[in-house]
């Protein structure tokens, strides 16, 4: 049962603090330059960086920023596989800026976003990548809205994968399946997405991360994905024709992975890749779940 708690949806202010500490040490440094860096054009994805700016940073004005864009209505409409990519990314804002926005504001918020959820769980038209997308949309808006239900169904939808859908090796074959240069990208959104499931219920007191099924669990996907990054050409479900950008665009779960489980062989991607920065894929999240540098023995 989820003991609901707010401050980011995947981090604590335990990350906040670490964050702060290690302002000008990396990986800190490069992702603090990136967050004070100009705001993205796409207004969803400012909203979140607004959002990141108040919570890490103590920044009110950001945070009435982002307020006024979820205001608006933003990201409030359609049915489709971007639909649930937007309801994730505002689900998250909120979560950033809920203390800051005016009460009477936020209730008329909240409701249109839980009708806009229930809306997309309707659907039936989803893949099985959509689906699981689908799943952390509710792990999200159940814990933004305080609905145990709506939380408990995203649970189920990741222990079902875990049960079902993961091989030993640590594939997805209804995600890989095709035979196509997206077999790749969908295995990383698919990880991606029962990491940051795993992440979110975590703060609320709900343990996915340990959650195994055959002694397989959510670190079993996540190495499988590491290993093609450094041999891409080992790759058995299709072609791929460009390795490095699907981890650059959807392999910010990467650091939370390297955070839980210190995988011996993500440290270089890590260094090649960051700092990561996803709307959807958990944020800026070599800023929340960078470790910190080791300290030496001899100073």
């Amino acid at each position: 049962m989820p003991t609901f708690t707010h401050s980011g949806l995947y981090f604590t202010d335990q990350h906040i603090q670490t964050a702060r500490k290690h302002r000008d040490q990396e990986p800190f440094a490069a992702a603090w330059a990136l967050l004070n860096d100009s705001a993205p054009a796409d207004s969803l994805t400012a909203a979140l960086w607004n959002g990141f700016r108040y919570r890490l940073d103590d920044n009110p004005g950001a945070a009435q920023n982002a307020i006024i864009t979820l205001q608006s209505g933003a990201g409030l409409d359609g049915a489709d596989f971007k639909a649930v990519e937007h309801a994730i990314t505002l689900a998250h804002s909120y979560e950033l800026i809920r203390d800051h926005f005016p009460r009477d504001a936020e209730h008329i918020w909240r409701e249109r976003f839980a009708a806009q959820v229930v809306h997309l769980n309707n659907q039936l038209q989803f893949s099985f990548v959509e689906h699981l997308w689908l799943g952390l949309l509710n792990v999200a808006a159940g814990i933004a809205l305080e609905d145990e239900t709506r939380f408990e169904s995203g649970v189920e939808t990741f222990q079902q994968t875990i049960q079902n859908e993961i091989r030993p090796e640590g594939y997805l074959p209804r995600a890989v399946e095709g035979g196509d240069d997206g077999s790749l990208t969908r295995q990383l959104l698919s990880v991606g997405a029962l990491v940051l499931m795993a992440e979110a219920a975590a703060h609320v007191g709900v343990d996915l991360w340990g959650y195994t099924s055959r002694g397989i669990s959510v670190t079993t996907a996540a190495a499988y994905c590491i290993y093609y990054y450094y041999y891409p050409d080992k790759w058995r479900w299709g072609s791929i024709t460009q390795a490095v950008p699907p981890y650059h665009d959807y392999g910010a779960f990467l650091e939370i992975v390297n955070l839980r489980a210190h995988p011996k062989d993500l440290k270089l991607l890590l260094d090649e890749r960051r700092p990561f920065f996803s709307p959807v894929g958990g944020g800026l999240t070599t800023l929340t779940h960078g470790l910190p540098p080791r300290r030496r023995l001899f100073g």
